[in-house]
């Protein structure tokens, strides 16, 4: 679906932390109603956080008249090396967001695709992904498919 006229998506840096917070404040905090930091100290912390990750977490962010309404981020990984593939690179896909008012109008698919573009520029192996159940649809809607060749065992 295509999006409205107003609304941007973009790459993000550590100078949109203030914005990136805002949106992970809203998700975590706000429907989940999960408890620690109060968001100006976790708008200083996410900065922190960014600064020091940098190199292994993208953010890409969306946002109308400038105000976020939604975000992604790609977490790289290092793989070990093989002989013949000495740099081997893949990535999580995580805390895709996009405020409530603004879902299912193409934001977070325009978000994802962004993100997928990105990965292919980096050559990675794969990326992966732990929806939502709400959100299954979304990622094979863009291409991501089950496999049966990856286990998980929570900690």
């Amino acid at each position: 679906m295509p999006l409205d006229d107003g609304v941007v998506v973009r790459e993000g840096s550590v100078a949109d932390a203030a914005a990136l917070a805002h949106l992970r404040f809203a998700w975590r905090h706000d429907e989940r109603g999960e408890q620690g930091l109060e968001q100006a100290e976790f708008e200083s912390s996410l900065r922190a956080w960014m600064e020091q990750h940098g190199t292994s977490h993208i953010p890409f962010l969306a946002l109308r008249a400038a105000v976020p309404i939604g975000m992604t981020w790609l977490a790289l990984v290092d793989r070990v090396p093989g002989p013949e593939h000495f740099v081997r690179r893949s990535a999580y896909v995580q805390s895709t967001y996009v405020a409530t008012q603004e879902r299912c109008a193409g934001v977070g698919a325009a978000l994802l695709e962004l993100l997928v573009a990105r990965a292919r520029e980096l050559q990675l192996d794969y990326l992966a992904v732990h929806p939502s159940e709400r959100a299954f649809s979304l990622y094979r809607r863009l291409g991501f498919v089950d496999s049966d060749r990856v286990l998980e065992r929570r900690l």
